[in-house]
Order: structure tokens, then C-alpha cells, then sequence
């Protein structure tokens, strides 16, 4: 049975992962709540798009003071490398909806917040950490030139080459 939100409890928060990075795209915290809902449902506390989030995915709920992770989800939920149907959660959990699903953890004592929810949404279009720039982005020199070398003498460049040469004659 879900209790009802107790003042002392203190709050939680919900993160919603990058696959590749781990690190956080979205938050949602929540003060006073005994039952965190999870899916791609309009009414969804935590929600998910992603075609392999259910509707409603599984739920965070308080019980008897204690949090526990409850799938109810086509796809089930995956706690490392374990389909689990209900667990109890001590310590913040990073959890994932389905096998090929999105991840997120669970964070217990997630801080002081005015608000009942408060959500925060870091999706952006590029997000780069300047500390990984240098090892993410190099060029492989031999690489490049190799496939520079193979531009230049292709009859495709030549071509080109040839009719900007036209093209320069009939301008004089």
C-alpha cells in the first residue's frame, strides 16, 4: 500500500540519462509524493518519449518509509543487467525501461526545492564537455589525405576543374 507523503520525508529526483555519456538530459524532482509515475502517458510524473517506453512503464512508489522500483511495462525494467518486476531501492538506482529503452536513476535525499516538481531539461542540439573535445574530435592525417588524394584525381573533380576553366575563358 503507497503511504501518504509525510513533511520529513525528504525529497527525490528522477534523471533521465544520456545513453552514450551517462550524464543527465532532464530532471524531475519532486517533494511530498508517495508514488512517482513513469511512461509515455500524458499523466505521467516521469514522462518518456521513446517507442520503447510503455504508457505506463513502472513506478517509483513509498512504502512503510522505504522507496521501491515497480515494473508495469511490456518491456519490463532493467537493473544491472537484471529484469526486475519490483525492488526495493536504498541507495540511488540507475534503472532502464526495456532492453534497448532509455536510462535513469533515481536519487534519494535529492534536496531542498520550493516547488512540488521541479524539472529541469538539459536536452540541447550538441552538448560537448570541453574536457573530452581533444580526444573526440581528431583527424586521422594519413586518413585525409588519402581521401583528399582520391577527390583530386577522380574524373568527377576533374570534370569540374575543366568547365571552371570554360568558364574563366568565356568571362575574358
Amino acid at each position: 500500500m503507497v503511504q501518504s507523503p509525510n513533511a520529513s520525508d525528504p525529497p527525490v529526483a528522477v534523471h533521465l540519462l544520456d545513453s552514450a555519456l551517462g550524464r543527465t538530459m532532464r530532471s524531475w524532482r519532486f517533494e511530498d509524493k508517495s508514488l512517482i509515475t513513469i511512461g509515455r502517458a500524458d499523466d505521467s510524473l516521469v514522462q518518456v518519449s521513446d517507442p520503447y517506453v510503455s504508457r505506463n512503464h513502472a513506478e517509483l512508489r513509498r512504502e512503510d518509509g522505504r522507496w521501491a522500483l515497480v515494473s508495469l511495462g511490456r518491456y519490463g525494467v532493467i537493473v544491472q543487467g537484471q529484469q526486475v518486476t519490483e525492488l526495493p531501492i536504498t541507495v540511488d538506482t540507475t534503472f532502464q525501461l526495456g532492453a534497448s529503452g532509455p536510462s535513469l536513476r533515481f536519487e534519494l535525499a535529492a534536496g531542498a526545492t520550493n516547488n512540488r516538481i521541479t524539472e529541469t531539461d538539459n536536452r540541447m542540439t550538441m552538448m560537448l564537455d570541453s574536457t573530452l573535445a581533444e580526444n573526440m574530435f581528431q583527424l586521422d592525417q594519413n586518413k585525409l589525405n588519402e581521401e583528399v588524394g582520391e577527390i583530386f584525381i577522380g574524373s568527377y573533380f576533374q570534370d569540374l576543374q575543366k568547365r571552371a576553366q570554360q568558364l574563366r575563358k568565356q568571362r575574358q
